[in-house]
């Protein structure tokens, strides 16, 4: 069974670098990432493959494909999930009816709990909810 992905390098610019397996979103200069500043956060990049301790330096992120992502709280196996809030977790989307939503993809497993690690399908688009 082949599998495909794609990830990419990106100079993660926060100060105190940046763990595995969170959701990070354009920097300020092309080639950077950072952890989000909001919940439902745009310009995704995509999910951090591995941690990255250090600021200003590479960490691959999944950009397609499977990814391993924090929740931050309970998801059903097949949601749409987005940004959940600074810390590049993700939630089920959950925004107001006509709400533009940054969505990053699709559950593929599920979580019962804040910290549980689930597989995403990575489609990202933008929806209204």
């Amino acid at each position: 069974m082949s599998h495909y992905i794609l990830d990419k390098a990106y100079k993660i610019t926060d100060a105190t670098g940046v763990s595995g397996a969170l959701v990070v979103v354009q920097g300020t200069n092309p080639g950077d990432c950072k952890l989000p500043t909001t919940s439902n956060a745009g310009s995704i990049l995509g999910v951090t493959v591995h941690a990255q301790p250090l600021q200003n330096l590479n960490v691959a992120i999944r950009k397609a494909g499977i990814a391993r992502v924090t929740a931050s709280g309970a998801i059903a196996v097949g949601a749409p999930v987005n940004i959940a809030g600074t810390s590049g977790k993700v939630k089920t989307i959950s925004e107001a009816t006509g709400t533009k939503v940054q969505c990053l993809g699709f559950a593929e497993t599920a979580s019962s709990a804040d910290g549980d690690i689930i597989e995403v399908f990575i489609a990202l688009h933008e929806r209204t909810a």
